[in-house]
């Protein structure tokens, strides 16, 4: 029997469907229906469901308390997909639902590869946990992660009798943690920190660069034979943050590493929040069975006292390496080749962390279908509407040997028709610039103040910007809405704008590809300016690259070429090597390239673009308006133009009052310059304690 066309199974059944169940699900929204609340949290349940369909579920399943649906959530913190984990954790927050899911919630603090999880875990369980549950949070790897713990402990530390608690929090012997410990000092007593010794690269690693490009080249130029003289250091970097670099190094293991650098490479790959799972697939993959078990028998039989180079590893976790030798025993060679030594380490071997899911109740749809009987099952494929779940019709579909589909209504129910306009071409008003600026001595003609994608600004808020006078805009690959806007114009508006773009590559190859596809993606003809992004060493500006970008000019493809950096050494000296235009952080916290950059500009002729006018918002402050942050490098002597990032339109607006409205007063000047002056003292603490790489 088929459910009927106007049972409410007949539109859960759309659920099933991937291509229209966040479609469904988003039509459910506010749902009481019994059959369609189920269908929503068998969605959310199931591993294979999309992020946007999972996403979905929960958005239409906001105003349900029941207890059905908190469990659903409770379950989504292992979700397959990031996205899910963080939205499920806010709803742990939301509902007050976090000391019943705290193991679950500290499971991802401590285990999560992706730092936006962990946050959100911090926080979340700062609302309603033991405090004591967010101590691994003050050694984690990434500094956005201290730092959203630092806010909890610096407020909780504001009481004087609390403060020793406090501080238990913080885990020790450990290096963050005690840089942790000297920002919440001083944002206590507002006492400097004293100076702690830095991890320096350069000490150890003698090809080593700050920047990644850079870095990975020199990999690339060892060859094998200075790769494999070298391994010994390699070893260290296999948890390099930049992926080139992470491949040549682990290249370099699986052509000529030893047993001992193997087991020191593996045994710094045990923290699952650096995401190390897919390093060691990629070092692991495809090797000889001999070779694993060469490695793992070194690992396993040798004796307890580490060799030399084991010693010398920051960070390296012997029983992260036992333990990938001892899951290789039964795969890759017979478990009697180690039955002593594994006995012999069975102690120092953890246990499985992983937390057993909790039962289902018994009105729960996966408890219903758990419980099926083979009469209850034919029952139910004779009369479908029995039953609420087509998650449990499947399975008593599948009992039964009948394809669910037979079950289906006659004809399948159809989400409302949702009209959605087609993307017009956009129409550009002839721009009148403001105060306008050439850009280098062939360059462009732009405005002082250009849009960053960055943000997601509303197509419509760079159609606003040009009709108030923009013709600069900054984009990246990823900056999706810019792209639709530039997309949408005509190509003789295309021409009118100027687009701003950047490769972080340190190869001429790939530096033309990028070019090749910022050209292709935005149907532009040829870029207006085109940026070595984020250059850290001038060893990444070879002359093979140099010639690289002087052919893309001759080409036709750039108009003109330069470089961005946060050092203003290199922004100066390539000031005076002749790079025209040149992009440098400035701001009123960051003031050092008024004296060391911008001279040199005036005197050569030199366009310097400025970025981080407003310090990722963190300069802003109720004493002056955000423009004014524009406003302030605007005035700038030797600044050309500079960039907002707008995610909003009331923001876009606010910032283009700069344009119309360039004047900064001195009074306004000075209370900005104040705000400057705090936050760059509070910068630099933050540097050297929560942000420090130790």
């Amino acid at each position: 029997m088929r459910v009927p066309n106007d049972h409410p199974l007949a539109r859960t059944y759309v659920l099933l469907d991937p291509d229209l169940n966040t479609g469904a699900a988003e039509s459910f929204r506010g749902t009481v229906e019994v059959a369609e609340r189920e269908g929503l949290v068998e969605l959310l349940l199931n591993r294979e469901t999309s992020a946007s369909a999972a996403s979905a579920a929960i958005r239409s399943l906001e105003h349900d308390e029941s207890p059905l649906t908190r469990n659903a959530l409770a379950r989504a913190l292992r979700s397959p997909h990031p996205s899910i984990r963080i939205l499920a954790t806010g709803e742990m927050v939301r509902r007050k639902m976090v000391p019943g899911t705290a193991t679950d919630l500290f499971q991802l603090l401590t285990t999560d590869p992706f730092w936006q999880v962990r946050r959100a875990a911090v926080n979340a369980l700062a609302e309603g946990a033991p405090r004591e549950l967010l101590a691994p949070a003050s050694n984690d790897p990434h500094w956005r992660v201290r730092y959203a713990l630092g806010q909890w402990l610096e407020e909780w530390g504001r009481d004087l009798t609390a403060r020793d608690n406090v501080l238990e929090l913080l885990l020790t012997p450990a290096p963050h943690s005690a840089r942790l410990r000297d920002y919440l000092f001083y944002r206590w007593t507002g006492n400097a920190p004293a100076e702690r010794t830095a991890n320096d690269p350069q000490s150890w690693c003698p090809f080593w660069d700050w920047d990644p490009a850079v870095l990975a080249r020199n990999l690339e130029l060892l060859g094998r034979s200075g790769r494999r003289e070298a391994l010994n250091v390699l070893v260290r970097l296999i948890n390099h943050p930049d992926e080139r670099v992470r491949a040549w190094v682990i290249l370099a293991l699986r052509e000529d590493g030893t047993p001992e650098q193997w087991e020191g490479a593996i045994g710094l790959l045990g923290d699952p929040r650096e995401d190390t799972a897919p390093v060691l697939e990629a070092l692991t993959r495809g090797i000889e069975l001999d070779r694993i078990e060469e490695v793992a028998k070194f690992i396993l039989c040798r004796p307890p006292t580490l060799p030399p180079l084991l010693e010398t590893l920051p960070g390296y976790s012997s029983i992260t390496a036992k333990s990938w030798a001892a899951a290789q025993a039964g795969e890759a060679f017979p478990v009697e080749d180690v039955r002593a030594e594994l006995e012999r380490l069975k102690p120092d071997l953890p246990d499985s962390n992983t937390i057993a899911p909790s039962l289902f109740a018994p009105d729960h749809p996966h408890a219903r279908a758990a419980a099926l009987t083979s009469d209850r099952a034919k029952e139910l494929v004779e009369n479908p509407t029995r039953e609420t779940s087509w998650f449990v019709l499947s399975r008593a579909a599948k009992m039964c040997r009948v394809p669910v589909w037979k079950l289906a209504p006659e004809t399948p129910w159809k989400l409302p028709a949702t009209p959605r306009a087609p993307a017009e071409p956009l129409e550009l008003p002839r721009i009148a610039l403001v105060r306008p600026r050439q850009i280098g001595p062939d360059g462009p003609i732009v405005s002082p103040l250009g849009v960053s994608g960055h943000y997601g600004l509303p197509v419509e808020g760079y159609v606003r910007a040009a009709e108030r006078g923009v013709n600069l805009f900054f984009w990246e690959p990823n900056y999706a809405t810019l792209t639709r806007f530039v997309t949408r114009l005509s190509p003789s508006d295309r021409r009118e704008v100027h687009m701003l773009v950047g490769t972080f590559e340190a190869d001429p190859a790939k530096i033309r590809k990028d070019v090749e596809r910022a050209l292709r993606n935005m149907k532009l003809e040829r870029l207006s300016i085109f940026l070595i992004f984020w250059t850290q060493s001038w060893q990444r500006i070879t002359p093979d690259v140099r010639e690289e970008l002087e052919s893309l000019k001759r080409d036709g493809l750039v108009q003109m070429f330069g470089l961005s950096t946060h050092n203003r050494g290199i922004a100066r000296d390539a000031i005076i090597e002749g790079w025209n235009p040149v992009m440098v952080r400035h701001s009123a916290a960051h003031r050092k390239a008024e004296t060391e950059v911008l001279p040199f500009a005036r005197e050569r002729g030199t366009s310097i673009f400025t970025f981080n006018n407003t310090c990722y918002g963190r300069l802003l402050d109720p004493s002056f308006r955000p423009s004014d942050c524009f406003r302030y490098t605007l005035n700038t002597p030797g600044v050309s133009a500079c960039f907002t990032a707008p995610s909003t339109l009331e923001y876009l607006e606010e910032n283009l009052d700069a344009l119309q409205n360039p004047e900064l007063p001195d009074d306004v000047r000075d209370r900005l310059l104040k705000r400057g002056e705090w936050m760059y003292r509070e910068d630099t603490v933050f540097r050297k304690t929560v942000r420090a790489e130790v």
